[in-house]
Order: structure tokens, then sequence, then C-alpha cells
């Protein structure tokens, strides 16, 4: 049951186990799944997931109506009356940038299954959108404080530092 102390995990794992219920599975994705793998490090206001199918948001709505939650207009963002957390259904298919997602994880609570990124792609996913943050300006970007401060928070970062500044030079150069 969704309350006002409902956490961001609570309105996943109830998410999850009314779209299963109503036969859709979908992929927590976006900072939600950050948020989930690193609670104390990472917040979301929502919980994003990608249907698996191209299940119709009317469909969505039936399932998410038992837990509370009501679509917000025609967007495909659902509201709570008690809750603070919103759930939305960004349009699929599940991918990170330009690639595919094809393996996610499955956590377990109390019997309920919830589909997830796996914590590889969720960092995929952080990095691409601080990639698309970057690359819109990068020459207001202080790179040298970023190196600095990644490899000050643990030098264990530097492969994914590489892996943003690459990614960072392959968008500006296109």
């Amino acid at each position: 049951m969704i309350t006002p102390t409902s956490t961001l995990d609570d309105v996943c794992f109830a998410v999850a186990d009314a779209l299963e219920k109503h036969g859709i599975s979908g992929v927590l994705t976006g900072g939600s799944a950050a948020a989930v793998y690193a609670p104390q490090e990472y917040t979301s206001a929502d919980a994003d997931f990608v249907l698996d199918n191209e299940d119709p948001l009317s469909d969505v709505a039936m399932a998410l109506h038992g837990i509370g939650f009501e679509r917000v207009e025609r967007s495909r963002m659902f509201s709570h009356p008690t809750c603070s957390f919103t759930v939305e259904f960004p349009a699929g298919p599940l991918a990170v940038g330009g690639s595919y997602v094809r393996e996610t994880r499955v956590l377990e609570r109390s019997g309920i299954r919830l589909r997830i990124l796996t914590r590889t792609d969720c960092v995929r996913d952080r990095l691409n959108a601080a990639v698309a943050v970057a690359a819109q300006d990068v020459g207001d970007i202080d790179m040298a404080l970023i190196r600095k401060w990644t490899l000050g928070e643990s030098p264990a970062l530097r492969p994914k530092l590489e892996e943003f500044e690459s990614r960072l030079r392959d968008r500006c150069s296109q």
C-alpha cells in the first residue's frame, strides 16, 4: 500500500507488482535505478519504467489505479494523492544512449520482483546523461576540476572518467 511515508523503493516495488499482476512488464531505469542502487548518495523524485512491449498507457492506468496512481492528463506520468513520488513511462525501447539493453537484473523483496537496469547499465545511463549535459557547451565545463574531483573521490573511478572523456570527445566531434 502506498502512503505518505512510502519510500522510492516502496513505490518501485509496488508499481512492478501492479504491472506484473496485469501482465505488463517493465524495467526500472534512469535516476530511480541509481537511487535504488545507491540510496544514500542519489535521490530521485520519480520512478521511470520502460515497458517491454508497447502496452497501451490505458492498460498501465488500469494496473496502477489499484495502488492509487492516476494518469496525469494524457501524459506518460502518473501521480498519487498522498505520495510525493510520481511514476513515468518513457517511450522504449530500453536503451542507454544508442545501445539497446538486453540484460536486466531482478531484485526481490517480500516475493515481489523488480526488474532494473544492471549496475553497469545504470552507470552507463548516468554517464550518458553527464555527456549530454557537458556536450551542450563543453567550453563551460571545467574538465580539470572534474578529473581532480573524480580521482580524489576514488582512483578506481579512473576507467569511468576515461569513458566519460572519450564519449564527450566523440559526441563533440560529430
